[in-house]
């Protein structure tokens, strides 16, 4: 087997170089050394345990050479003598460690030798390109460092069969992704937790880079001996993978696409020992998750059926990036295609928008394709505001898009979840696309074609080709631009993101408020197949309680009966703000069961008469849970039983009441007066209530006092354990790797 190291590049090899060192050499390097080449030929100090069992400080030299088919000689190097003199003299070169892309004689190996050990060099050596490939055909661990590897040979001589045919199939469907991805430190971390527990979870925002880092993480896999892999999204999908066999398992988006999914969560416990089963069989796992969803998913996970997830090694925060590493992707994407006088426009630009802690992979590879850079004005504050608000940045490209190429963004935002098969044929999507937009269909054909690997990117698949959004951030742009025409909410009804549309649509009529996108009577239904399955979360509720209308509210409550069996059992101990919106649009609109609203009624009732809670008068949302009758009588109760004696009403508390946290107690008693005032005493305060403030805020300071002081307890988190070459991404300051970048 061979691989063509020329096509790696000098930046990929050096990760290489740095890889071989640490996993076949047993040399980590730690630090790199600067050089006026722009560092294409890197020289990296390590320090590790010589044969006497002392500490060694040696020098690793990379080499890279452009031309296939060259071979190194002395004269290759002679720049670097004088350098290695200082070092041998500075105790930084006990020996010199060569690694070249290139061919390397016998004859020129004992020179370049005899010259570096002339100048003070205890020791040299030299790796040429075909021991290096040697290396790489034996160690699957070292393909997957450097990943870019894959994408150079011929993967038939490594991986076979089924497995092979799926190894093809990522790498077509990654696109350019391969040829510009960066080894960080994350993805190293990745690679251990994959290799070492078999199970790992990617966490980052939309555009981080999970799903590359996920697809490489497979493509090792079966590099690795998996005999398949299976991407799904949800357990129910989990009879497509088979445990018992020796699989990669890839689940996207483990825990719910844009929010937490509670019942996903519930059936992911209940699969949880099955996981366990099958990673000790020999499967491997990859999640993958935005961190907030990971962060309210973690309470509910049962870690009993699951340990690994205790462990902070499986768990990897791939949007985690140095400044050096977001300078590296942004390098290799600007370089990719970009013609040279692009590049040197671009080039002054490019060290801040890699400083910018804001910047994900997906600005790197935006900023390296023309449709995204052609009409672009460039500017420090344009630049700035690309990576700090890349939607906003992509809406203004897909604007200036032509009538066909905007039929083809349009076609793929109608079929988000499952994308449109290739080739394109007669669909409802396509002809509410031609009728919208008067586009013919031929002509949408062939923009998709053309916006390939820029918008849209073709994914293989078992049941056929099928085209997608090049990244999810393309149907958010896409989205915010129907949004704003009436004409077009045809299209934004069927295809924006059912989150989006729970949060911005309002259906109820023209008198509503906050009106972002009106929804019309004639769109009802097709709405109401979009939120079918919903998951009746707080957005849902409020967007049912403030801005359905009793038109679509009346619909939806025909469509799901879920919705009233919440309202006959709601808690109305502790009513959210959407909950409470819904109850009181359901009642507004006769469609709240009268059952149920007696039933509500009671309980604010019990709750203000005996715990003297407020809250029914402190939010005039609640009075339209009740008629104006029992609102009434429930404020002359109110205030008979809890406003009439104000100067005995602290001891009247005292007496009634008890908890195991009295502090709590009053100051609940405290805020819910506060909350009663306005209503029962909107003119002006009286004397006796100041008094009953002053009487309980003594009270709640006394109490505060008799608290036990609480030390905070010594807790300590244990670190995520790096790869062992993660020092290579310390190569050097991020501005000199653009000094090359318009050559």
């Amino acid at each position: 087997m061979t691989f063509d190291l020329t096509k790696l590049g000098w930046k990929a090899f050096q990760d290489l170089a740095t890889a071989v060192a640490a996993e076949i050499l047993k040399r980590p390097v730690q630090t790199f050394l600067g050089s006026n080449d722009g560092g294409r030929d890197g020289a990296f100090l390590g320090t590790w345990t010589g044969d006497d069992g002392q500490p060694v400080k040696s020098t690793l030299q990379c080499k890279f050479m452009g031309k296939p088919g060259a071979n190194l000689t002395l004269a290759n190097l002679k720049n670097e003598l004088p350098k290695a003199e200082q070092l041998a003299k500075n105790g930084l070169a006990e020996d010199y460690v060569i690694l070249t892309n290139a061919g390397v004689s016998g004859e020129a190996d004992q020179e370049i030798c005899a010259a570096f050990e002339a100048v003070g060099v205890k020791r040299c050596r030299v790796f040429g390109g075909s021991w290096i490939e040697q290396q790489l055909e034996e160690s699957v661990r070292l393909r997957m460092l450097v990943p870019r590897i894959y994408g150079i040979g011929d993967l038939s001589h490594i991986i076979t069969d089924h497995a092979y045919k799926q190894a093809k199939a990522i790498l077509d469907n990654m696109g350019s992704d391969l040829s510009c991805f960066v080894p960080t430190d994350a993805y190293r971390d990745a690679v251990k937790a994959l290799q070492e527990h078999r199970f790992v979870i990617l966490l980052g925002d939309p555009a981080s880079g999970k799903s590359t880092i996920a697809a490489i993480l497979a493509l090792g896999a079966l590099d690795g001996g998996c005999i398949g892999a299976v991407k799904i999204n949800a357990p129910d999908q989990l009879h497509l993978w088979h445990p018992g066999e020796k699989q990669l398992l890839w689940v996207d988006d483990a825990f719910g696409p844009n929010h937490f999914d509670v019942d996903r969560m519930s059936r992911w416990n209940a699969e949880l020992g099955t996981l366990r089963a099958a990673i000790e069989g020999g499967a491997r796992i990859i999640f993958t998750s935005r961190n907030y969803i990971w962060e309210a998913a973690r309470p509910h996970l049962k870690l009993s059926a699951f340990p690994l997830l205790k462990e902070s090694q499986v768990v990897v925060n791939v949007q985690e990036l140095s400044e050096n590493e977001r300078a590296q992707m942004l390098y290799n994407h600007v370089r990719r295609v970009h013609p040279q006088a692009m590049r040197q426009r671009l080039k002054p630009f490019l060290p801040a928008a890699a400083a910018n802690k804001a910047f994900l992979p997906e600005t790197a590879r935006r900023l390296g394709d023309p449709l995204f850079t052609n009409k672009l004005k460039l500017s420090v504050g344009r630049l700035k505001e690309l990576v700090e608000q890349p939607v906003e940045f992509l809406t203004e490209v897909l604007e200036q898009l032509d009538t066909p190429s905007l039929g083809a963004v349009a076609l793929i935002f109608l079929n988000s979840k499952t994308g449109v098969p290739s080739p394109i044929g007669q669909h409802p999507a396509l002809d509410m696309v031609t009728r919208l937009l008067g586009v013919q269909p031929a002509a949408v054909a062939k923009a998709i074609e053309h916006l390939n690997d820029s918008l849209t990117r073709r994914l293989a698949a078992e049941d056929g080709d099928r085209w997608v959004f090049r990244h999810p951030t393309v149907n958010d742009a896409f989205a915010e631009i129907v949004a704003r025409s009436p004409e077009l909410i045809e299209l934004y009804v069927h295809g924006a993101k059912v989150d989006r549309l729970v949060s911005e649509v309002v259906c109820a009529p023209l008198t509503a408020q906050h009106a972002r996108v009106r929804v019309p009577a004639l769109l009802f239904p097709a709405l109401l197949g979009r939120l079918q399955d919903r998951l009746l979360d707080e957005s849902f509720k409020s967007f049912l309680g403030a801005r359905a209308g009793g038109g679509f509210l009346g619909k939806i409550i025909a469509a799901r009966p879920d919705i009233l069996e919440w309202a006959a059992t709601a808690n109305t101990d502790d009513l959210s703000p959407g909950s409470l919106l819904l109850l009181a649009a359901l009642n507004a609109y006769d469609l709240l069961p009268e059952a149920a609203r007696r039933r509500i009624v009671e309980r604010l009732d019990d709750d203000a008469i005996t715990w003297m809670q407020s809250k029914v008068f402190a939010n005039d949302i609640y009075r339209q849970i009740f008629t104006n009758e029992e609102f009434n009588d429930l404020a002359a109760r109110f205030r008979n039983e809890w406003l009439n004696d104000l100067e005995n009403l602290l001891g009247h508390l005292r007496y009634s009441f008890s908890s195991g946290n009295e502090l709590s107690l009053y100051e609940e008693f405290k805020d819910s007066m506060e909350k009663a005032e306005p209503f029962f005493f909107p003119d002006e305060r009286p004397e006796p209530l100041d008094t009953f403030y002053l009487e309980i805020s003594a009270h709640i300071s006394m109490l505060e006092e008799e608290e036990p002081s609480s030390e905070s307890s010594a807790w300590s988190a244990q670190a995520t354990t790096s790869a062992s070459i993660s020092a290579t991404s310390v190569a050097k300051d991020s501005s000199t790797i653009f000094d090359d970048v318009d050559d």
